[in-house]
């Protein structure tokens, strides 16, 4: 391009709509109320505990979950859906999304139930071995 052209280009902000700041600002600053500790009734007091310890007891019944990626048989992922499926299905009420059964949470009880089961765990070397111990 020669310098003719490259004169009368426009600057992209013009082009935007976007405005340059003016060289000085003000800022218009407005006072906080201030609240005096005295004008907190009682209820609130006692509202603001109440949800305090709901929170805390949610917590203690919560454990921090991890994600495991497992490999299982293809009719073991099948079982797993169909049957948390039905769980969920026997519900006559809706019931709320923290509270519904999904595949993993059948996982979780089946690790429970393998906790609880009379398994000599130091004496298993394999699968075949536990399925064994099982009665399986």
């Amino acid at each position: 391009m020669n310098k003719k052209k490259m004169g009368a280009m426009t600057s992209l902000s013009k082009l935007s709509g976007i405005k340059s700041k003016p060289d000085h600002t003000t800022e218009v600053v407005t006072p906080k109320p201030e609240v005096n500790k005295s004008e907190v009734t009682e209820d609130k007091k006692e509202n603001t505990k109440a949800k305090v310890s709901k929170k805390k007891a949610q917590k203690k019944t919560r454990e921090k979950l991890v994600t495991v990626n497992i490999k299982i048989r293809e009719d073991q992922k099948k079982w797993l859906a169909d049957t948390a499926s039905q769980v969920r299905n026997n519900n006559s009420s809706p019931v709320p999304p923290a509270e519904r059964v999904y595949p993993q949470h059948l996982i979780g009880v089946a690790i429970d139930l393998l906790e609880n089961a009379d398994v000599d765990w130091g004496q298993v070397k394999n699968v075949e071995e536990l399925r064994e111990q099982l009665n399986l």
